[in-house]
């Protein structure tokens, strides 16, 4: 009797994860729309390399069969409202057909009869996106960090590791995750509140470092790595924030003072440029162009009076030359993003590796637009000199920080689209020469997960490995009460001596 149950049980196994062959039911009749599915992954375009597109169908259907055909044995498997795609046959699926199409179609049982809807199509890209993403989990309003954990996500498989949890480095605030050229191996990441610091990791080892001077603001904030590994680009920056009681929106975030310095890792010092630091101007986001000959950065001029003239505040995106066997800018900063006569402000740039594109995020004011519905993403074409809405990734809601995967035919960004308050991951297709393909939201082995999830996903970026230090190791470099205080060249230009009026309150 026993031995009975347990062939039910394998038989049962085996029709919900796809191996009853290509039997199909025959439907009673065909409905003229493709079915209401979560997420919405109808007509995507996905690399060749993802995790299944798990999804659930919502309709009254008692039982469901799907069935993902292309170039090959098509797959099918049975549910009920659940798609669970195994994931072997889907890797099958994807590398037999890279460069077409597979076409989805849905059976659904309602009571007696079979119905099947019209098939949606995926187009499998034969650009692959870097193996994994990694991400800040936290509440969503940035009020509360008491579970905190920087993370990464292999893209290929639904497997989540942790990198840093603050719960291994005091319960502080841990943010600014930024990989060299989406390196693994080379990291840094800042600490604010408890065991302050900057923590830099390359080859495996882990250094903490005190990066105040007499002539920054504050502590090292923003950062990006230069391609040669030599030298990371910093904001320095007074942050500011403002709750609202009864508004739209919940916070408001923007800073009081902010430059921008350079890190000279071997020699340990700071230095600086009087483009990236006037005192009548607020510097902020730097980013590397790919062969690391110009620095993009935002800026926008000061306001008196802040939050009560928050709509002041818009930023430009603009650049300069940098040369660095002599660490030396250029005398000149040029402007490529300029939206401000237009009512709009542009921050956090990204480069497409290539060199042909930046996307911004572009809102009504202010750098900060995780928190600003009308936020949307723009494309700026470095040859065409011309910029745009990326109005096939864009919605209603706030979208913002994005991240180009290496061979630059992927963007992850994040959205807060599913309910305006939570911050979810979308991967999204660009080709060559700009055209943009349907965003799809991060898969999930149970597509429901985001839904209930309770955290936000901050400052995505693709990385093209696991990070291999182990969260102890990075956990016990921050704790320690051992670090490098770094210096700041005053040769090369010394700015204004800084006193800082007011705390860094880090919220990208």
């Amino acid at each position: 009797m026993r031995l009975a149950a347990f062939y039910v049980f394998l038989l049962s196994i085996c029709c919900l994860s796809g191996c009853d062959g290509n039997r199909l039911p025959v439907a009673k009749s065909e409905w003229g729309t493709t079915p209401p599915i979560y997420p919405e992954y109808q007509d995507a375009t996905i690399p060749v390399n993802i995790a299944p597109l798990n999804f659930e169908i919502r309709d009254e259907g008692e039982e469901h069969i799907v069935q993902i055909k292309g170039k090959g044995e098509p797959l099918v498997v049975k549910g009920r409202g659940v798609v669970d795609i195994p994931l072997r046959a889907w890797r099958r699926l994807l590398g037999e057909n890279q460069g077409d199409s597979l076409s989805v179609t849905v059976f659904s049982r309602q009571k007696e009869d079979w119905y099947r809807y019209q098939p949606f199509a995926w187009t499998v890209s034969s650009d692959s996106i870097d193996g994994y993403v990694a991400y800040r989990l936290i509440e969503p309003t940035y009020a509360n960090w008491n579970g905190m954990a920087i993370c990464q996500r292999d893209l290929a498989s639904f497997e989540e590791t942790e990198i840093l949890s603050n719960r291994k480095s005091g319960n502080n605030c841990i943010n600014c995750h930024t990989f060299n050229q989406g390196n693994p191996d080379e990291l840094v990441m800042h600490m604010r509140k408890v065991n302050a610091g900057t923590l830099l990791i390359r080859d495996g080892v882990c250094q903490k470092l005190n990066t105040q001077t007499p002539y920054t603001i504050s502590n090292f904030v923003y950062p990006d790595w230069h391609p040669s590994g030599e030298q990371i680009a910093f904001s320095t920056n007074i942050t500011q924030m403002s709750f609202y009681d009864a508004h739209p929106k919940i916070i408001e975030v923007y800073d009081a003072q902010s430059d921008i310095v350079m890190y000279d890792i071997q020699r340990n010092e700071v230095y600086t440029s009087p483009m990236l630091s006037d005192p009548d101007k607020l510097e902020n986001f730097p980013f590397f162009a790919p062969d690391g000959k110009r620095l993009y950065f935002c800026t926008c001029d000061r306001v008196d009076s802040l939050p009560q003239q928050f709509e002041k505040v818009r930023y430009r995106i603009c650049s300069i030359g940098f040369d660095l066997a002599s660490r030396c800018f250029d005398e000149r900063v040029d402007t490529l993003v300029d939206l401000t006569a237009s009512g709009k402000s542009a921050t956090l740039p990204s480069v497409s590796p290539d060199g042909r594109f930046i996307l911004c995020s572009v809102a009504p004011s202010g750098c900060f637009s995780s928190w600003i519905p009308e936020s949307d993403l723009y494309l700026y074409d470095l040859r065409e000199k011309t910029v745009r809405p990326a109005s096939e990734w864009n919605s209603e809601q706030a979208e913002s920080c994005t991240s180009w995967s290496s061979n630059s035919r992927w963007v992850v960004f994040s959205s807060r689209r599913e309910d305006g308050v939570y911050n979810r991951l979308y991967i999204a297709h660009i080709d060559a020469s700009g055209r943009l393909g349907k965003p799809f939201l991060l898969p999930q082995r149970d597509p429901a997960f985001n839904l209930r999830d309770m955290k936000a996903y901050n400052l995505p970026r693709l990385v093209k490995g696991a990070v291999r230090v182990s969260p102890v190791a990075i956990g016990r470099c921050a704790e320690s009460a051992s670090e490098k205080a770094v210096r700041f060249n005053e040769q090369l230009y010394k700015p204004e001596i800084h006193t800082p009026t007011g705390s860094v309150s880090e919220v990208n």
